[in-house]
């Protein structure tokens, strides 16, 4: 990540701030090299195993991975019995909302090592840029946090409090230049934006090296909104519900307003892949929040009750009471469109896949019902179920997302592989997760730059965090 000087960053209006709370126990860096003895490997570099190796840490890398018979762990080395477990790397959720530091430890645990924020100061983190910092230092115990700065909206803003209102071309390349020296590692822009604003702000950050990501702004139309962003240059979009509501919604407006379900044309599935292919821009599926809004409308208090409940902030818990899908004026109607959707998706999605689009694993979380971290372990599992292989949902969630951020973030580590010179971001599972994805939910530990972390500590730290939380 760039080492830049962070400007000051807006607080929120409704941003709660808590006292006295614990901060997390710091990642003190492992002055020991790490060996993984007897592991089987999923390294991400290829799509099978290679059983009965050794995965040799030093200095927070990779350094040797071979067979456990040739490969011998340097004599300090702190030994990690592999033996019928398998080593893979971290999973990155490359859209989340830290709403609390208490939710850092939660992504550690479900093998989340490295996150990326999307859009500005959220609840209790008014400052995510010091935040990453302070991770990134060892003061913290967290994954890796890669950040937007505040959503790059039109007027009105979909969310005042966390975006800069940009409405001409000269207004997006100041709010790129400020992001930029602020520190950033990426650019976010939203559906108000007309086209010629997303056009500079795109040339702006590009210049800058800043790669851009969020949804398809379409204030100038949805019919032709995915096309004029990805020949903008947009990066990344970051759900793959955008599609539904740029290149397919059609009269889906028309359909909803007589009680009708959307019916987007499937036909357009093969041109929406191929604009998506050559404009080399990456997508974001996000099922996980689709089927979550899903869930809530059908049943909140299941929601609500999920045990991960307990490790939320109160306040995240109030927010997330107080802002669901049951909230809204027209659930009925909302619901028609969101299922309809989802069926959609589940079309779309392995559609992207093969036909070469670079898939990211995002979830939103910690939006109404996506648990940070867990919510990682539903989109692998949404994504399988909608046809792709294990493989092809962990490289989402691993080795793509690597090279994405190699690529777009100038002085990134490499990570998202089991290889030597590879950050060491590593879960150590009880099964295999090539045969089932969701085995990446059975996890012994943690590795997080380089420094071990056995579940069970994980597990104290969480319950610690949480026993702090204000009553």
């Amino acid at each position: 990540m760039r080492k830049r000087t962070p400007a000051g960053v807006c607080r929120l209006l409704a941003c709660v701030i808590v006292l006295g709370l614990k901060p997390a126990a710091a990642v003190v860096p492992e002055r020991r090299p790490l060996a993984f003895v007897g592991v089987n490997v999923v390294s991400m570099t290829r799509d099978g195993l290679s059983k009965d190796q050794t995965v040799v840490v030093e200095g927070g890398r990779i350094t040797r991975v071979g067979p456990s018979a040739s490969v011998r762990p340097p004599r300090n080395a702190r030994r990690i019995d592999g033996r019928g477990k398998y080593l893979m790397p971290g999973l990155v959720d490359f859209h989340v909302h830290l709403r609390d530091e208490s939710e850092l430890l939660s992504y550690l645990i479900h093998g989340v090592t490295t996150v990326v924020h999307m859009g500005g100061p959220t609840g209790n983190v008014p400052d995510v840029l010091a935040l990453r910092r302070r991770v990134a230092g060892g003061e913290v115990t967290g994954p890796n946090v890669y950040t937007t700065g505040r959503i790059l909206d039109g007027d009105p803003a979909v969310f005042p409090g966390v975006s800069t209102v940009v409405n001409t071309p000269a207004e997006a390349r100041r709010a790129v230049e400020d992001q930029y020296r602020a520190g950033v590692d990426f650019i976010k822009v939203y559906n108000n934006l007309t086209s010629d604003v997303l056009r500079a702000t795109v040339e702006a950050a590009h210049r800058r090296g800043l790669a851009v990501v969020g949804h398809v702004p379409r204030r100038d139309g949805r019919p032709r909104a995915l096309q004029t962003a990805l020949a903008a240059g947009q990066d990344m979009i970051a759900h793959g519900e955008e599609f539904f509501f740029t290149y397919f919604y059609g009269d889906a407006d028309g359909l909803l307003n007589r009680g009708l379900p959307p019916q987007p044309e499937r036909s357009g599935i093969p041109t929406a892949v191929r604009l998506a292919r050559e404009s080399g821009a990456a997508v974001t599926p996000n099922l996980s929040f689709v089927a979550m809004t899903r869930r809530q409308l059908d049943d909140l208090d299941a929601v609500l009750s999920d045990p991960e409940a307990r490790h939320l902030h109160p306040a995240v818990l109030a927010m997330w009471r107080g802002q669901n899908p049951t909230r809204r004026p027209d659930p009925a109607r909302f619901s028609l469109r969101e299922r309809a959707k989802y069926a959609f998706l589940k079309d779309l999605i392995p559609a992207l896949q093969a036909g070469g689009v670079l898939l990211l694993l995002g979830t939103d979380s910690s939006a109404a019902g996506m648990f940070p971290g867990k919510s990682a372990q539903l989109e692998l599992r949404e994504m399988v179920e909608a046809g792709l292989k294990p493989h092809q949902a962990l490289a989402a969630g691993t080795r793509n997302a690597g090279r994405f951020i190699r690529r777009h973030v100038r002085g990134a580590e490499p990570f998202g592989a089991v290889a030597p010179g590879q950050r060491a971001d590593l879960l150590l599972l009880e099964a295999d997760p090539l045969t089932r994805v969701d085995h990446v939910s059975r996890i012994a530990g943690v590795a997080v730059r380089g420094r071990w972390l056995p579940r069970e500590e994980l597990e104290k730290m969480r319950g610690e965090a949480a026993a702090s939380f204000p009553r």
